[in-house]
């Protein structure tokens, strides 16, 4: 009995002591001590509350700021080694949420053809994930590591610029909606993953949810566009 009163004071005084941290940081660390906890972390911070705008990415969005920065209403769904494909796939089974806007990264669009899912999306559908959406102290976020990790990588990198800041990075990109392609000008993976994704993005689209594709980072001085097939994606998707 002594022992398990025991247990259960030390317990006590961890998580309390574990809420107080995430107060005192904002309610979510920002890095943790491996890309895997990093992103499992961020994107199950990002599943909080109701955000009107969601980053889907790989590690390029995931550096991307959002609320935990000071940016309001904006949620990073970033995923490390992964693309916003595990991302959607998840909204799409439900075990995310979505948001009134997507921006969706392309730049690795590409992963998804290999057919492998990859370790993100395995850990989305686990029981520990859907624990930590719904319980903060057993979320990835909220690991012991992350505190110290996140204070690191803070003491390096700094802050970020507040909205209407100096950062602007001079982009003059318009949406646009691509022309078709010509016929024979795509794989059968590509075409496969294109018709998967515009199903998606059509039923999210129908319960109020658009999307845009872009392209990381907006002011690429060779000029160098996306791949045919994702501009085909956005196209079939009917998103800019």
């Amino acid at each position: 009995m002594r022992y398990a009163l025991t247990l259960i004071l030390t317990l006590a005084v961890c998580f309390t002591a574990q809420t107080l941290a995430l107060r005192a940081v904002g309610g979510r660390t920002v890095k943790s001590e491996s890309n895997y906890f990093s992103s499992l972390g961020r994107i199950q911070a990002g599943a909080q509350g109701a955000p009107d705008l969601m980053f889907l990415g790989s590690s390029i969005t995931g550096r991307l700021p959002d609320r935990a920065q000071g940016f309001a209403g904006t949620a990073n769904m970033g995923c490390d080694g992964g693309s916003a494909v595990d991302a959607l796939r998840a909204m799409d089974e439900g075990i995310l949420p979505t948001a009134r806007a997507l921006v969706i990264e392309a730049n690795t669009l590409h992963l998804a053809l290999m057919g492998e899912p990859t370790e993100i999306s395995k850990a989305m559908r686990g029981p520990w994930f859907q624990v930590g959406l719904h319980v903060p102290n057993l979320s990835a976020y909220a690991r012991p590591s992350a505190f110290f990790y996140s204070k690191l990588l803070a003491r390096k990198i700094g802050g970020f610029l507040p909205t209407g800041g100096n950062g602007d990075l001079g982009s003059t990109a318009r949406p646009f909606l691509p022309a078709p392609l010509p016929e024979g000008e795509l794989t059968p993976g590509q075409t496969e993953l294109i018709e998967e994704i515009a199903g998606i993005l059509g039923r999210l689209r129908a319960s109020g949810t658009n999307g845009t594709i872009v392209w990381l980072p907006p002011g690429r001085r060779d000029g160098s566009a996306p791949p045919a097939w994702i501009l085909e994606m956005a196209r079939r998707s009917e998103i800019p």
